[in-house]
C-alpha cells in the first residue's frame, strides 16, 4: 500500500486474472477493471481521480471508484470493482 498516491490510479496486472487500476481515496483502497467500458482507454494512463470517480479523459465519461457505477455519460455500463484487503502493507484484490 506504500506504493499508492492519494487520488492517483496504479496499474496492477495479475497472470491470468487481468489488468486492474487500484485506487486510494481518502486513505480506502479500490479496484476495478482498468479498461473503460465506453472506449479501450486504459484508465491508470488515460484516467484521473475526482474525489470518488474516475474520469476517462478520452471522452470525460466518468465512473464511481466505490460502485463502479457510470457518474457522467457517454459512460453508460458499471465499471467492474473488486473487493479489496490490506494486510501488512499489501493490497489483495478478491478476483
Amino acid at each position: 500500500m506504500s506504493d499508492l498516491e492519494e487520488g492517483e490510479i496504479f496499474h496492477a496486472e495479475v497472470a491470468g486474472s487481468g489488468n486492474f487500476a487500484i485506487y486510494l481515496v481518502e486513505g480506502k483502497v479500490y479496484a476495478s477493471d482498468n479498461i473503460c467500458t465506453h472506449g479501450a482507454a486504459t484508465l491508470s494512463e488515460d484516467g484521473y481521480v475526482e474525489k470518488f470517480n474516475v474520469i476517462c479523459s478520452w471522452h470525460d465519461g466518468a465512473f464511481d471508484i466505490r460502485t463502479g457505477e457510470p457518474a457522467a455519460l457517454p459512460c453508460m455500463v458499471a465499471l467492474k470493482t473488486y473487493p479489496v484487503e490490506v494486510k501488512n502493507d499489501e493490497v489483495f484484490l478478491t478476483i
